[in-house]
């Protein structure tokens, strides 16, 4: 954004609140922080910084957008080694487990396309939805819907993925459309 992150907070904070009294809905992103890292289209990126450094800098914008009620966050694929240096931040548990904790978010969690090459280079393709799901996304983007649909379908029948996970995510996408008067 190119202003300090006090300053991207505090604009987040007035544009997420403007959004939700026109009964707008968006999303925070590229959370934990993007920071100077490499393009996730084109390969994977590691970001080597510190957990305390996301806290000072990229999370203050989560949080500002979080405290005015941003209804979904889209995770990234960076690798944030500080937090899991082993998955993506879109296919781990611990990022996931630092945003719901640590920054009290209770909305949906979304990821970026998991056809990027970031996931592409990291999984075998198949596999990609299904570490999502089990890592706490609620919504999949992706733009091979049919191999990933059918991958976490598999994974449901055979139990990989528990039916409990399905519905905590139906339950915040649900929640997420009634407050938005999307159902009746």
């Amino acid at each position: 954004f190119g202003i300090s992150a006090a300053d991207t907070a505090q604009y987040v904070h007035t544009v997420v609140s403007a959004m939700n009294r026109k009964g707008l809905g968006c999303v925070l992103k590229h959370f934990p922080g993007y920071g100077n890292n490499a393009d996730t289209h084109t390969g994977i990126a590691i970001d080597e910084r510190s957990l305390e450094s996301f806290r000072n800098n990229d999370f203050l914008p989560f949080q500002a957008g979080i405290k005015a009620g941003a209804p979904v966050v889209l995770v990234s694929h960076n690798m944030i080694r500080a937090v899991d240096g082993s998955r993506p931040a879109s296919l781990s548990q611990a990022v996931h487990e630092l945003l719901r904790t640590e920054l009290a978010f209770d909305g949906l969690i979304i990821t970026d396309d998991l056809q990027m090459d970031a996931i592409r280079q990291y999984t075998a393709g198949e596999e990609a939805a299904v570490m999502a799901v089990t890592a706490g996304n609620d919504l999949i983007c992706c733009t091979d819907y049919e191999t990933q649909f059918n991958a976490v379908l598999q994974a449901v029948q055979s139990g990989k993925i528990s039916e409990q996970r399905i519905d905590e995510s139906v339950l915040r996408i649900l929640t997420y459309k009634l407050q938005r008067g999307m159902l009746e």
